[in-house]
């Protein structure tokens, strides 16, 4: 499953960077999926470290990274799709 989404990270965070119009954009877009990735990172590794029902699934981190990168990927490839539309 792991290599599924990693995938799916790397081929939507190039549709989004490479999709985007302008430096300005992909930048934007680059830093957006990269700080999902980093929301996801720190929502992962909370989960490891609570006590009783939150404290079973350690090691968290880079999984929910990776599905939390996908989503910022996702919602930039949507974001691009929607500017195009408008300027048209």
């Amino acid at each position: 499953m792991t290599i599924l989404w990693l995938a799916a990270l790397i081929l939507g965070s190039a549709f989004a960077i490479v999709g985007a119009d302008g430096v300005k954009w992909k930048l934007i877009n680059g830093l957006i999926i990269v700080g999902c990735m980093g929301l996801g990172l720190g929502i992962g590794h909370a989960v490891g470290l609570g006590s009783q029902n939150l404290g079973r699934a350690p090691h968290e981190g880079m999984p929910f990274s990776m599905i939390f990168g996908i989503v910022g990927a996702m919602a930039c490839v949507a974001e691009n799709n929607s500017r195009a539309r408008d300027e048209s």
